[in-house]
């Protein structure tokens, strides 16, 4: 399969900002810390990034084995507020890490593109060899059904969790599997799940979404708010 074996950083420090981590999707994440990182770091957070082997193993293993010590690492002040902005998959680790290992500064988090019930194209594409070779263990992980499904096995989001999802989508390819609004990638309803603090959605699609203006822009308020 591809993707790195290693997991690298990206640090927009901001000496006793309260700290912000970045978690990304499957597979490349270009875009990341990207638009949304500088925009956080330009509001006063300091900002570090968690670039995970997300197509070498399972969500569960991610979490224990790479991402929770990764933030051990980068999250040495228990008296600085923790907060968390997630896209696509990156939301279903972060839940997973709530779950199994919650900081104890834990204050808030947004999900941008969350698949939280699954993904309408991984649960199309599961059973596809190229699409296994490309996405490893965790693109099996996200369809929708109940037995396979860890996003459907997480149960309610933690309190202070805001969801943002996207309405538009430029991939002819696969929108004929979708019969609800998405973003090419994920549905709506897909996204919601029960424990959300709040919701919104945003006019985009899923590779673009996390630096679109309006993303940036609820993200910020939802960190200082608590709501969008």
């Amino acid at each position: 399969m591809i993707g790195p074996r290693r997991i690298r950083h990206a640090s927009l420090p901001r000496e006793g900002a309260p700290l912000v981590v970045l978690l990304g999707g499957i597979g490349p994440n270009p875009h990341v810390p990207g638009k949304m990182g500088r925009a956080l770091h330009a509001a006063g957070y300091a900002v570090e990034t968690i670039h995970y082997p997300s197509t070498r193993y399972p969500i569960r293993e991610l979490v224990a084995g790479h991402v929770a010590p990764a933030l051990a690492r980068v999250n040495t002040d228990p008296t600085r507020p923790l907060y968390f902005v997630t896209f696509s998959m990156g939301g279903i680790v972060l839940r997973e890490l709530l779950r199994t290992a919650p900081p104890e500064n834990f204050a808030r988090a947004v999900q941008v593109a969350p698949p939280n019930n699954g993904s309408e194209v991984a649960h199309f594409l599961k059973s596809w060899w190229p699409y296994r070779w490309m996405f490893g263990p965790a693109g099996g992980e996200l369809g929708l059904d109940s037995a396979a499904s860890v996003p459907k096995a997480l149960g309610p989001l933690p309190a202070g969790v805001g969801v943002i999802a996207g309405t538009r989508s430029h991939d002819p390819w696969f929108n004929p599997l979708f019969s609800r609004p998405h973003d090419g990638k994920v549905a709506v309803e897909s996204a919601r799940t029960e424990g959300m603090a709040d919701f919104t959605t945003v006019a985009s699609s899923h590779y673009f979404i996390l630096g679109h203006p309006d993303t940036i822009r609820h993200t910020l308020h939802f960190l200082r708010e608590g709501h969008f």
